[in-house]
């Protein structure tokens, strides 16, 4: 696929889901939900290489995507609330309600393609999500290779069960690392600013400061750009590399500072 041509897919995808879910008074309030164009590219390029006829091949990208983004909303709900602070009770019901409305439309594009059975099919990779988040959250025991499971569950199961469905010819383990590894990016990003910030930090944190971890980050960093030789998309080449480059660069960063230990 030419990099034009799949850079103005993915856009176009990224404006649609946009028109979707703009709501100027839920944003005054709440953080405007990211749309992941990475995502978007991934699971154009599973169902690019899935027999799904053009006319319905928009319903299920944005249908998925909007799933997608009902679940990140969610997952942003904080369990610490000060119930007295009426700006953040009135945030974190918004934000509740956002997701809710998300997880609505993903049902109403979906029904027009009277696609029953993939529904059904989505709905156990949400129950894969939703049950890993919660092992990954409340295990203050885990080791890095349960992390990387969890964390790999949370970011790829719905583009698994695409594949799955669609019986794509794609590599699957390819776009599950790349995804893996663009979580992993989020999460050292995000232990930089828990330094910073006086927010607790989730238990597993500490196992992602440990040598055991670092090496999963090196073989996941290995596979992909394996993988990426292969690759015949270029602008999911360029995405791909641009993750490689951030994830080196967090890792640096961190043993400059000392933090694996």
């Amino acid at each position: 696929m030419r990099v034009e041509s799949a850079k103005q897919k993915v856009l176009h995808y990224e404006r649609e889901i946009r028109n979707h879910i703009f709501d100027s008074f839920v944003w005054k309030h709440i953080d405007e939900p990211i749309i992941d164009k990475d995502k978007i590219a991934a699971i154009l390029a599973i169902l690019s290489c899935a027999d799904v006829e053009e006319k319905q091949l928009s319903n299920y990208i944005l249908s998925i995507m909007l799933m997608q983004i009902a679940l990140d909303t969610h997952e942003n709900v904080t369990n610490e609330l000060n119930r007295d602070d009426s700006h953040e009770l009135r945030k974190r019901q918004l934000t509740i309600l956002a997701g809710d409305y998300y997880s609505g439309l993903y049902y109403h594009i979906l029904a027009k393609t009277e696609d029953i059975r993939f529904i059904r099919e989505f709905s156990q990779g949400i129950q894969v999500i939703n049950e890993a988040k919660v092992d990954l959250y409340q295990n203050k025991e885990a080791a890095a290779e349960s992390v990387f499971a969890h964390l790999r569950a949370i970011e790829s199961a719905l583009a698994e069960r695409v594949s799955t469905y669609f019986s794509s010819s794609c590599d699957l383990s390819f776009y599950q690392d790349f995804l893996l590894l663009k979580r992993v990016n989020r999460e050292f990003a995000l232990h930089d600013s828990f330094n910073i910030g006086l927010e607790k930090k989730p238990g597993y944190y500490e196992v992602m400061l440990k040598p055991p971890f670092l090496n999963g980050v090196e073989d996941l960093q290995n596979r992909i750009e394996q993988g990426l030789a292969v690759l015949s998309c270029e602008d999911m080449a360029q995405r791909v590399r641009l993750a490689l480059e951030e994830s080196k660069e967090h890792i640096n960063n961190m043993m400059g500072k000392g933090l694996f230990r």
